[in-house]
């Protein structure tokens, strides 16, 4: 399954924009066309990113400002995202199964382990060329959001 990324702009200091807070991680945004209902599931201040559930389907969004926006068209990347030397989980889950052996050297792309959640099955994949340092989890293991799954170390 290949992951579609939707782009879109959002001017948070619109005076057209309202947001109104539920209780339990839900919320109300109201706009002049429109009123959604969405729960936030996690936040991840470092990546300044977001996990929520709208109309019963999970999105990651992350949020950029002008800085980001400057950086990201000259190709540069924030040192926390270039210097991810490990694989965690991006949500509650259960490993299926895991692909790689420490020692291996593997390629940008390639399966690194099976992670099944919300019914799902989800192919974690490396970002960059690695060697698999270490490996912390096993098959068959429950796992938390952003639990520390294999550690890499950069080819």
């Amino acid at each position: 399954m290949e992951n579609l990324v939707k782009t879109f702009e959002l001017n948070l200091e619109s005076s057209e924009m309202q947001i109104e807070d539920l209780g339990k991680s839900v919320y109300r945004i109201n706009t002049k066309d429109s009123s959604k209902i969405i729960e936030v599931l996690a936040i991840d201040y470092d990546t300044k990113s977001m996990t929520i559930r709208h109309n019963h389907n999970t999105h990651d969004l992350i949020f950029k400002n002008k800085l980001d926006l400057v950086l990201d068209s000259m190709g540069i990347k924030r040192a926390v995202e270039s210097l991810n030397a490990d694989v965690k989980a991006p949500m509650p889950g259960k490993v299926l199964d895991v692909v790689v052996s420490e020692g291996d050297s593997i390629a940008k792309g390639d399966a690194i382990l099976i992670l099944e959640a919300m019914k799902m099955e989800n192919v974690l994949k490396a970002e960059n060329d690695c060697v698999i340092k270490k490996i912390l989890i096993s098959s068959s293991e429950n796992v938390e959001k952003n639990q520390i799954l294999v550690e890499l170390d950069p080819a």
